[in-house]
């Protein structure tokens, strides 16, 4: 079965400057500038890559500064950082620094575990939701329902993440399989058919496994859904439906370690949408119930 691609597509902000607007299937969308300079990431270059890393880490202290000052702190040309501006859909630096300003949250610094942990728990579902919106869950559920068989592909940690799923989807009577090596995703998608639905599991949308398992399963005609946190990528070009995570990379650097949490979030969102059906959710009590006798022998 034929679909047409379901993917972000970002416009030129309105003369609001609040939010950077998008469409997912035709669905309308807002998402902040921070968010818009992730989605793009990946197709920047290594001195827009530079600014853009600059920018996310230290983003509340440059809300009123000068082009040249940022240039200076950055050691990057103004010309550079103009590119910059223009390369995430902003007219100029600044409309970027607006933009920038109504995407700025004032935190404060936590005097605690709880409190840090906390505040990016927070900072990565507010992200991840508003770069996906629920009409592209539902989406994505539709088509895990209508599957006849789902395999998920996933290397690394996110092979883990694909696991999950995998548990999840196999206690509401999917048929479904996990596979996390190149080969195995290779000989998977060889045998895939229109009725078929693969959903690949990668962060960065440029994971080489991945990106050639999903190149057979479009030859064969199956359907792709990726959970990824950029656009304009390999695997973004070759999906039928994207599902965007927040980059958690930023958060890593002040020792944040749970680097699927954004797609563990996703998961459990499509898992709520899939168990509303009357369908899957009998099924889910039946393999509950079945669990609860086990433990009991």
């Amino acid at each position: 079965m034929q679909t047409n691609n379901i993917r972000m597509m970002t416009e030129t902000p309105s003369k609001s400057y609040n939010k950077c607007n998008a469409t997912i299937g035709g669905i309308a969308m807002t998402h902040s500038i921070l968010d818009q300079i992730q989605l793009k990431y990946q197709t920047l270059s290594r001195t827009e890559k530079k600014i853009a890393d600059y920018v996310v880490e230290h983003n509340q202290d440059l809300l009123n500064i000068h082009i040249q000052e940022l240039a200076d702190r950055i050691d990057v040309s103004v010309a550079a950082i103009t590119r910059f501006c223009k390369k995430i859909d902003a007219t100029s630096f600044v409309e970027f620094k607006i933009l920038l300003r109504d995407a700025v949250e004032e935190t404060h610094e936590a005097d605690d575990a709880i409190t840090a942990v906390n505040q990016i728990y927070e900072s990565i579902i507010k992200s991840t939701n508003s770069l996906t919106n629920i009409e592209a869950y539902k989406q994505a559920s539709e088509w895990i329902l209508q599957a006849n068989r789902i395999h998920i592909f996933g290397i690394g940690s996110s092979g883990l993440s694909a696991e999950e799923l995998k548990a999840r989807l196999s206690r509401m009577g999917s048929a479904v399989d996990t596979h996390t090596d190149s080969h195995a995703m290779i000989i998977s998608s060889s045998i895939l058919d229109t009725e078929d639905l693969v959903i690949a599991i990668s962060s960065s949308g440029q994971t080489k496994e991945i990106i050639d398992g999903i190149n057979v399963a479009k030859r064969r005609g199956a359907r792709v859904i990726s959970i990824t946190s950029y656009s304009e990528t390999p695997l973004a070009e070759k999906s039928d439906l994207m599902l965007y995570t927040s980059n958690i990379m930023p958060h890593l650097v002040k020792g944040f370690l749970n680097s699927q949490l954004s797609i563990l979030y996703s998961i459990d969102v499509l898992s709520m949408l899939l168990l509303s059906n009357q369908e899957k959710m009998h099924i889910h009590e039946k393999t509950l119930h079945a669990l609860n006798e086990y433990k009991k022998i």
